[in-house]
C-alpha cells in the first residue's frame, strides 16, 4: 500500500510539473456530447471496475462501447486486467499485440489497437502474464506518456479494469474522470463494492462513484443495493454515490454469452440491451456536468484535457 502511494504522488507530481507555465482559464463548457463528430476531440473517460469479480464487469464494459458506437461516438476500450485480459475473448477478437508490446517499446498505440464491432477500437491486454499483474512506477509513466501523446480521436473511453484493489486497479482508477462501480445484490458483492470506495477514498481522497447493480430481478431491488451501499458510504466515507443505473437479469443476455455474441448487438429489444441503452444515456449526462477539479489528478489525456479548459 506504501509502496502504491509512494507512486501515485510521484505520478501526480509530474502531472503538475506538466501543468506548470500552462496558461489557466476557465472549465469549458462545451463538452464531446455537445459537438458534431468532426469537432470531438476531448474523449470523456469512466472506469468500469469492482471489488469482486464474476459481477459482469467486461460485459457491461461492452454493451455499453455498443451502445455510444450507435450513437455515432467514436469509442475505445482499454482492457486493464493487465495480466487477465479478455476484452478480445468477450468480442472475439484476435490481437496480435497488446499492451505489453508498448510498454517494452516494441509497438505504438496505433500498431496494437485493433479494431471491434460498431467501428470500437480495443486496446488488448496480455492473458496469463504474471509480470504485468502488477506495473511498475516506470511501465506506469511510459503508459501515461504513450496515452498522453496519442494522435487518436476518441469521444468515449471505457477502461475495463480487474476486480479487486490492487495497485493496478487503483492506478486506472485514478487516471480517468468517472469511476463506475459495478455490483450485484449478492452480499459479497456488496460488501467488496464498498470496501474498493473505502480504500479509495482514504488513501487517494476519491469522494465520487457511480454505481450500477447488474443480475436483478426488479428495478426496487437495484434501488435497495444502492440506498445500502450509498447509506454505509456516505456515513462512514463522506463520498457522494450516483445511482447511474441497473442491468436486469434477462435470459437473452446469458444466451448471447454462451453464443459468443453480445446480447445490444444480437437482441437489441432484450430488456437487458435497453437499460445498456438507458445507462449509457445516464452516463451521458453526468459526462455533460462542467468538469471540475475535486482534488485528484486525472492522468490520461491531461493534455487534451487542459487544452479543453483553455478554450
Amino acid at each position: 500500500m506504501e509502496e502504491m502511494d509512494n507512486q501515485v504522488a510521484t505520478l501526480q507530481e509530474l502531472a503538475r510539473k506538466k501543468k506548470t507555465g500552462e496558461r489557466q482559464g476557465g472549465p469549458s463548457r462545451r463538452t464531446v456530447m455537445d459537438r458534431a463528430p468532426s469537432e470531438r476531440k476531448v474523449p470523456h473517460t469512466l472506469a468500469v471496475t469492482s471489488g469482486k469479480g464474476g459481477v459482469g464487469k467486461t460485459l457491461l464494459t461492452v454493451n455499453l462501447a455498443i451502445q455510444y458506437a450507435r450513437q455515432g461516438f467514436k469509442v475505445l476500450i482499454i482492457d486493464a486486467d493487465m495480466g487477465l485480459a479478455n476484452i478480445d475473448v468477450v468480442l472475439r477478437l484476435s490481437p496480435k499485440h497488446t499492451i505489453q508490446d508498448v510498454l517494452i517499446g516494441d509497438m505504438t498505440l496505433d500498431e496494437v489497437a485493433v479494431p471491434g464491432p460498431f467501428g470500437i477500437t480495443v486496446l488488448p491486454a496480455a492473458s496469463g502474464v504474471a509480470e504485468l499483474s502488477t506495473l511498475t512506477e516506470p511501465q506506469k509513466l511510459a503508459l501515461m506518456d504513450h496515452i498522453d501523446n496519442w494522435n487518436a480521436e476518441f469521444d468515449v473511453v471505457l477502461v475495463d479494469t480487474g476486480a479487486g484493489i490492487s495497485a493496478n486497479v487503483r492506478f486506472f482508477v485514478l487516471a480517468v474522470e468517472r469511476i463506475m462501480v459495478v455490483a450485484t445484490p449478492d452480499p459479497a458483492s456488496i460488501a467488496d463494492a464498498y470496501a474498493l470506495m473505502k480504500v479509495m477514498f482514504n488513501t487517494h481522497r476519491v469522494s465520487q462513484f457511480d454505481l450500477v447493480v447488474n443480475q436483478v430481478r426488479t428495478a426496487n431491488e437495484a434501488r435497495d443495493v444502492y440506498r445500502r451501499i450509498s447509506s454505509v458510504a456516505g456515513t462512514h466515507l463522506n463520498v457522494g454515490l450516483t445511482f447511474a443505473g441497473f442491468i436486469p437479469y434477462d435470459p437473452l443476455l446469458a444466451q448471447s454469452v454462451r453464443n459468443g455474441e453480445q446480447v445490444s448487438e444480437r437482441f437489441p429489444e432484450a430488456p437487458a440491451s435497453q437499460s445498456f441503452q438507458e445507462l449509457s444515456e445516464s452516463i451521458s449526462r453526468l459526462w455533460q456536468r462542467q468538469r471540475q477539479d475535486d482534488g485528484r489528478m486525472i492522468f490520461f489525456w491531461r493534455r487534451l484535457l487542459n487544452e479543453g479548459r483553455r478554450q
